[in-house]
């Protein structure tokens, strides 16, 4: 079983309003990515992990009725993005062999891209990456055996920190494009990919 986490909490500071519910061309951006992880048939539940503006955010998966989709709050949100990320792997299932963590405001990706992931992890990865020219991006996934230390995860401290640890466990796998490393933080950056890339 195979289950997303998609942080979507934050209080999006450096963009000054927040950034999941803005549109990539005409849809919002947080929509666009439940959106494709749903178009990957290897996603088996989509937790999104809701904070600031949680019923803003939330409002604009209205319509979506696949029912692999949660949304789950998350309080602590202004403690930073480990909390997010600790919440969102609480919320999967018991049952789950992996664990994928997309950021909400990397919206490019491609479900092809999470096939690769998930294949790489089927062939041993214990954490897969995506890469591109050098340049490592989300989403990334981490085996099942890695959710009581996401669950501990606090703070700032996210994902990446756990991947430095286990870098011995470390896949990367490289991608055809390199439109999975468009990261969204500031208004400057939406604004060269509103209309799409």
């Amino acid at each position: 079983m195979v289950s997303a986490v998609v942080l979507a909490a934050g209080w999006s500071k450096r963009m000054g309003t927040k950034k999941e519910i803005l549109p990539i061309a005409g849809e919002p951006m947080i929509r666009k990515v439940v959106s494709t992880i749903l178009d990957s048939p290897t996603v088996d539940e989509v937790i999104v992990v809701l904070g600031y503006r949680a019923n803003d955010v939330g409002g604009e998966l209205v319509g979506i009725t696949d029912e692999r989709v949660e949304l789950v709050g998350n309080v602590r949100f202004s403690e930073g993005l480990g909390t997010s990320l600790a919440q969102g792997a609480r919320a999967c299932s018991w049952r789950t062999d992996a664990i994928l963590v997309f950021l909400a405001d990397a919206p490019f990706f491609t479900a092809g891209d999470i096939s690769a992931l998930v294949e790489a992890h089927a062939g041993g990865a214990g954490i897969a990456v995506p890469v591109h020219g050098g340049r490592r991006g989300h989403p990334v996934l981490l085996d099942g055996t890695y959710r009581d230390a996401l669950e501990g995860l606090a703070g700032d401290a996210g994902a990446r920190h756990l991947i430095e640890k286990e870098s011995e466990h470390v896949v990367e796998v490289e991608l055809p494009d390199d439109a999975f490393l468009v990261d969204i933080d500031e208004r400057v950056d939406y604004e060269a990919v509103r209309d799409g890339i």
